[in-house]
């Protein structure tokens, strides 16, 4: 397992850590590499029904640690390159962010201190994200003659719109947490002590529910407004028929007139 990228699975929630606090959880390539590894173990662990994304000490993750740039110099984006601290390739780097936003289980971002470049994406790519107070995020790959590559040009506009998008990506403007709020970008903003709590049991929550309707609202949501109406649409009726004669159905019914907890399968 990955020295930087810690997976703790316990009550139905992984919780993935960013683990280079000295670092202010900087992405090197080993990082890159531990998330690929992480959100493959995370996807195939049966017994996880939602995801915790944070990091260690001060900050969620203040972007790609600069000592590596040198391992992206070439051009040659299809090879893994080297920067000393492991490698790095250009796929499974994407593969390592973007997991998040595809995988079927819910996924709840922590972000503290600063989420920068490559840790604002990867706080793009959960489901959900609660922001402590103070909190700074941007998209600022500009700043070194570089394109936000990890899923910010495709996820950010999706949030607050193709033009502020665009905006926020030339400008590297750095979002205070009272922006993120108005525009859509973090669900709610809470004190810095309240965080890793709120975080936690939002997850903890997410992760009691039913997992087959939130895998498919997930995936439909993805789509929403990618694809005509009478689709998406379908889809929803699609998704209907095999929730409504699942036994997490059933459950959930029994416990209503039983007036108990529902305990769910996923089957």
């Amino acid at each position: 397992m990955s020295e930087v990228v810690r997976v703790d699975v316990a009550d139905g929630v992984a919780t993935v850590s960013l683990d280079r606090p000295d670092k202010l959880n900087a992405v090197s390539p080993a990082v890159f590499e531990g998330l690929h590894q992480a959100g493959r173990a995370v996807e195939a662990d049966d017994s996880v029904r939602a995801v915790l994304l944070r990091g260690e000490g001060r900050a969620f993750c203040s972007g790609l640690d600069l000592a590596s740039l040198q391992a992206f110099g070439s051009g040659d984006t299809s090879r893994s390159q080297s920067s000393g601290d492991g490698q790095v390739n250009a796929n499974s780097a994407q593969g390592g962010f973007a997991i998040w936003a595809t995988m079927a289980k819910p996924v709840v971002a922590a972000v503290q201190g600063y989420a920068l470049g490559a840790g604002f994406q990867l706080a793009l790519a959960a489901d959900i994200r609660i922001a402590a107070e103070g909190a700074v995020m941007s998209v600022f790959e500009i700043t070194y003659g570089l394109v936000p590559d990890l899923g910010g040009t495709q996820l950010l506009p999706q949030i607050v719109g193709p033009a502020r998008a665009k905006e926020l990506i030339w400008t590297a403007h750095r979002i205070s947490t009272d922006e993120a709020m108005q525009w859509g970008i973090v669900n709610r903003v809470v004190s810095p002590e309240a965080l890793e709590k709120e975080a936690r049991e939002l997850a903890q929550d997410l992760a009691s529910r039913p997992p087959m309707p939130i895998r498919f609202s997930k995936a439909l949501v993805a789509k929403s407004g990618r694809v005509p109406l009478e689709e998406g649409m379908r889809g929803e009726l699609e998704a209907q028929a095999k929730c409504i004669t699942s036994n997490d159905m059933r459950e959930a019914v029994a416990a209503h007139f039983e007036k108990r907890p529902a305990t769910f399968t996923g089957t």
